[in-house]
């Protein structure tokens, strides 16, 4: 199945949608500050305001998901076709699972839903244009 009716605009919005939290998460000074205001948001929400200790090997994992994110961002701004817009939407609906998982399994911060949310909305987004009949079949 070929996905060339998926305008590039929907595959660059959510690609930079994810450009605004991942490239905080690449740079190791930043990373910890971006927890921080997490947790702090999670405070608002009744949760815990602090996060938890984070050790080196934390940091590390945190600053790999955001490299590749950061990557996969940029391979969507530079190149964006239909295809990278399905792989995109199946990757957030997993991403989506996992938090639910986190949230409801392990006792993860309520903050988390907010991430649910968008990678929901993503998700949706992306597959809805992918497997939505293009305008030339839908009149044939």
């Amino acid at each position: 199945m070929r996905y060339d009716h998926i305008p590039p605009g929907t595959v660059r919005f959510w690609a930079w949608l994810d450009s605004a939290v991942t490239w905080m998460l690449a740079l190791p000074p930043l990373a910890p500050k971006f927890i921080a205001t997490i947790y702090w948001l999670n405070g608002l929400m009744g949760g815990d305001p602090v996060a938890p200790a984070f050790e080196p090997i934390h940091l590390l994992f945190v600053c790999l998901t955001g490299s590749l994110v950061s990557a996969w961002v940029i391979a969507r701004l530079l190149h964006p076709v239909g295809l990278l817009a399905v792989i995109d939407g199946w990757a957030r609906l997993y991403v989506a699972l996992v938090l639910v998982w986190v949230i409801l399994v392990m006792g993860g911060p309520p903050v988390l839903w907010l991430f649910v949310f968008t990678e929901g909305a993503g998700t949706v987004a992306q597959l809805r244009a992918a497997y939505a009949r293009p305008a030339a079949t839908a009149a044939a």
